[in-house]
């Protein structure tokens, strides 16, 4: 939308508004005799138009000299020291973040590992979801030394389902695309006749 289209959008709004500012005026102040305040209703009108002119002309104003700036972009020099030291202390305070996120979503991982309740590794499940890691168990799938680790096998008598991933012995994790941890699985191999 064009800033001509703006400001008729703005024109009318305020035009409104002076016409219903005088309206209520003039029902909320009648005259004497109770009929409707014609003089109380022009002086609310004359009021909020005049604020509302005033108000367009510090917006059309405002406007003008945002679009003047924004031809002019100010830049900071590279060599500002004071610059240089707020990016730097942003640096490490990014950087002291980023580790207390790593330890506490690896101290999750451990914690869930262990829990011995399902509803709380459950919670710490959904936890760790919630800030952006994600949980490997697969099953069912083909087994991939590349993705997966074998904890053991199991015999199975069909052949279809040789090198299929049986259970999944610990899961896996997946933080932000970075593998935290290959799942541990179970992997059926052809029955021993």
């Amino acid at each position: 939308m064009s800033t001509a289209h703006l400001r008729l959008i703005a024109i009318a709004v305020t035009a409104i508004a002076a016409a219903i500012t005088g309206v209520a005026t003039g029902l909320v102040a009648p005259n004497e005799d109770g009929s409707f305040g014609v003089n109380a209703a022009l002086a609310g009108f004359g009021g909020a138009a005049v604020t509302g002119v005033l108000l367009l002309i510090l917006l059309i104003a405002a406007t003008k000299k945002a679009a003047a700036g924004a031809a002019e972009p100010t830049l900071v020099a590279a060599d500002d020291a004071e610059a240089q030291a707020a990016i730097a202390n942003l640096t490490v305070h990014v950087d002291q973040l980023a580790a207390e996120r790593a330890a506490l979503v690896n101290t999750s991982v451990y914690v869930r590992d262990r829990a011995t309740s399902k509803a709380i590794a459950d919670r710490i499940g959904a936890a760790l979801h919630d800030v952006g890691v994600v949980t490997l168990a697969p099953t069912g799938i083909p087994f991939d030394p590349a993705h997966h680790e074998a904890g053991g096998n199991a015999p199975t008598p069909d052949p279809a389902h040789v090198g299929v991933i049986a259970a999944v012995e610990v899961p896996g994790y997946v933080d932000r695309g970075t593998l935290l941890r290959a799942p541990v699985v179970t992997v059926y191999r052809q029955k021993e006749a």
